[in-house]
Formats: C-alpha cells, sequence, structure tokens
C-alpha cells in the first residue's frame, strides 16, 4: 500500500494467481497536513481500505493470491527490497487477527462517491514471498488464450457484483431519503399551526381572551384546543376571586377564640349566633329565630347552635335545588348538599376553577404524571393531554421519542 499527497490517493498492489499484478487506487484527502487513520482489512478474498473511519473502498477480489503462511512477513514504510522509503511520517501502526472494524470505528461512513480505478498489468519475474525474484518464462498461446478468458470473467463477476452493490445502497439511501421525506413533510405541517378568527396561530401558541377568561391553545397535530384558562392550584378551601383576574387567590385567616379559621369558613360558635371569615376579618352576627323563613316539610331539624329549621332526608342534589358547580359532585348530608370539585379542578364546590396541569414543575411532573421528553402539553378542562412534538413519535400518553435519532 502507497499514499500521495500529491494526487490525494491510496494505491493498493497485490499478486493475482495468474503470476500478475493488480492495482486499486482510490482518492483520499491526504494533503491537509493532519494525521490520517487507514485501516487496510483482508478477510478471505474481501478487502476493505478506510481512512478516518471512511469506508473508501470495499471489493470482494477472487484473484487475489494470499495463501495461508505461518510467518508473515511487513514491511512498514518501505517496499519489500527496501530501496523506496516513505517519505512522511508514521506515528503508530498496529496489526491485529480477527479484530472487527467496527471496533475501531463505531460509525463507519461509507462514501458512495469515491472513484475507484484498477489496473491490471502481467510480468515476466515472480516476487516470492521471502523476496527474491524468480523468472516466468512466457506462456503459449493456448496457455494465454484461457487465462485472457479467465481474467475476462473474473471482469464480469466484478462488475455484477459491484451493480449488485450499487443496486443495494441506492434501496437502502432511497428509503432513507423516503423517510426524511415523510418527516420534513410532518414538520411542515405541523408547523402551519390553527386558524383562529382568521389569522394563524402557531402550534403550541396560546391565545387568551381576558375578559371571559377563556384560552385557545393550538397543539402539534394542528388542533385547536379552546376552554377555561387554567390556574395553579390552591391549597385553601375556599379561594377568593379576584376583580378584572381570571384565576383566584387565598384569602386571609382569621383568628378568633384562640384559633385559626379558613377564610370563607362558617360556623356557630353559641345558639343563634353565626360567624364567618372574610379575608383576614371575622363577622360574627346574632340570629333572629323570628327572622326564619317557613318551611313546610316533614320531618323538620334545627342544626347545633343554628335558629332556623332545615328539611331532613330529601333529596338536596336534586335539579334546581343543589348550588354546586357543574364541574362539582353534589352529596346529599344530614342537613344539605355538599359540593366537592371533581378531579382536575379546584375551589369551594360552589365555585369551581380548572387546575393547569402544564404549568407544573419537575418534581410534580414526575410525582403526579406530567408530560415528559419530546411532548408538549395541552391543558384541557379537568384534564390535559401531551401532544408529540415535530420530529417525535408517541412512545406512551407522557413521553414521545426523537425519531430522527432512531
Amino acid at each position: 500500500m502507497t499514499s500521495s499527497t500529491i494526487t490525494n490517493t491510496l494505491t493498493l498492489k497485490f499478486r493475482t494467481k495468474s503470476e500478475g499484478y493488480k492495482k486499486y487506487s482510490m482518492r483520499a484527502p491526504l494533503n491537509d497536513g493532519e494525521w490520517h487513520k487507514i485501516i487496510f482489512v483482508l478477510n478471505g478474498n474481501e478487502i476493505q481500505v478506510v481512512e478516518n473511519c471512511h469506508q473508501l473502498f470495499k471489493q470482494t477480489d477472487y484473484e487475489i493470491d494470499l495463501s495461508p503462511e505461518k510467518h508473515v512477513r511487513v514491511h512498514i514504510g518501505e517496499d519489500y527490497s527496501g530501496n523506496h522509503r516513505f517519505p512522511g511520517k508514521l506515528r503508530e501502526f498496529t496489526a491485529d487477527n480477527d479484530n472487527s472494524i467496527h471496533l475501531k470505528c463505531s460509525n463507519l461512513e461509507v462514501i458512495m462517491d469515491n472513484p475507484v480505478q484498477t489496473d491490471t498489468e502481467t510480468s515476466t519475474r515472480r516476487i516470492e514471498r521471502d523476496g527474491s525474484e524468480e523468472h516466468v518464462f512466457p506462456q503459449d498461446p493456448q496457455v494465454g488464450r484461457r487465462l485472457a478468458d479467465h481474467n475476462q470473467n473474473d471482469e464480469v463477476n466484478r462488475l455484477e457484483e459491484r451493480i449488485s452493490f450499487l443496486e443495494d445502497q441506492f434501496r437502502h439511501w432511497k428509503t432513507v431519503v423516503n423517510n426524511f421525506d415523510n418527516r420534513i413533510k410532518k414538520v411542515e405541517l405541523h408547523q402551519r399551526g390553527c386558524q383562529l378568527n382568521g389569522r394563524i396561530v402557531s402550534f403550541g401558541e396560546k391565545q387568551q381572551n381576558l375578559l371571559n377568561c377563556s384560552e385557545c391553545q393550538c397543539s402539534s397535530t394542528g388542533e385547536l384546543h379552546c376552554g377555561p384558562i387554567g390556574c395553579p392550584p390552591l391549597k385553601c378551601a375556599h379561594p377568593v376571586k379576584i376583580h378584572n383576574e381570571c384565576c383566584p387567590k387565598c384569602g386571609e385567616q382569621c383568628y378568633y377564640s384562640g384559633r385559626y379559621y379558613e377564610n370563607g369558613e362558617e360556623f356557630w360558635p353559641k345558639q343563634c349566633v353565626r360567624c364567618f371569615c372574610h379575608n383576614g376579618k371575622m363577622d360574627c352576627q346574632f340570629r333572629n329565630f323570628q327572622h326564619c323563613p317557613q318551611i313546610t316539610c316533614q320531618p323538620q331539624e334545627i342544626p347545633p347552635n343554628q335558629c332556623c329549621p332545615v328539611c331532613t332526608n330529601i333529596d338536596y342534589c336534586a335539579d334546581g335545588r343543589k348550588s354546586c358547580d357543574a364541574n362539582a359532585i353534589c352529596t346529599n348530608e344530614q342537613y344539605g348538599p355538599k359540593c366537592t370539585c371533581k378531579q382536575g379542578f379546584f375551589g369551594n364546590g360552589t365555585i369551581c376553577y380548572d387546575i393547569d396541569e402544564c404549568q407544573w414543575d419537575q418534581n410534580a411532573r414526575d410525582q403526579l404524571g406530567g408530560c415528559q421528553t419530546g411532548t408538549m402539553c395541552i391543558n384541557l378542562p379537568g384534564s390535559f393531554k401531551c401532544d408529540c412534538l415535530p420530529g417525535f413519535q408517541k412512545l406512551d400518553d407522557k413521553n414521545c421519542l426523537d425519531i430522527i435519532r432512531i
């Protein structure tokens, strides 16, 4: 094997079984002043040449004459006679047996457009394996014709193998190009966004209407999702609606008779005395039983410390009676209905607000099962969904996989 930085070529020359010589010359960028790792692989009749993990040449050649030897002698930086020496620099040389090329180049790149020139020459002398020369007498015409026919058949076989290799490579790269084309079309489709009120909303973008506290978000599939503005959940039992704001806040607690009461909490400390915590101020009033509304139901009962009787054993959750929010669950209790916001909502049950799960931090997403890698979170009333970003493929309901890296 010889290299030339003048012509940027690597040349591989070997003896053939017909006592001639064969050369393969291939292009390689050798004149850049950098170190180049050249790997030459000989596996039976298969030859492979790699430069800096770029495959320059791979060919099966049945003319190569390398019969097994117990002792192999390698000339490094010179030819077998020692007359021609390598003028460049050689930093490292290793010889391995049965060592896969992929162990040295995990990401082997095949160069498709690298031309390889093949030359065949005959010789009247034969180079023995010990470096000595032996004269070869010219063969008779019949032997020459048989040899020419043999060489021609070998050349046809090589061309057929090369065509088969190119066809396989063409099919492979055609599939790769088609896959990338489909992905690009998918990304372009997603990037078109959604239409909202005559304008284009890009995917992932939110459009909020603070007048009616609604929002619309364009998903990566081009679907427009509209609903009430989601809010971060609050831990207080009675959130306070703030004027000109869509999301509530927790009111201040009240301190009364040695303990704290939540904002919005109602209790009856003594007979006919009703107390109500209103944003840090406790409002207690005496109720006169003479002002109680008249009820005709039976049976009736006065709750503890209250003044007015209420109906018992009736369906407080029946239509027209319940005071619960549409996103709350009504439960009949002894003295009235109990309203509890459904999962995905928060509030006191009379008013329920949608939880925006897309505002969870990473810890909350890990603990509560939020959207993870390669996704875009879409908030829905009482729930959420995870759409895959362009270039990602759905793995499960919460994760998407980067298909370009597959």
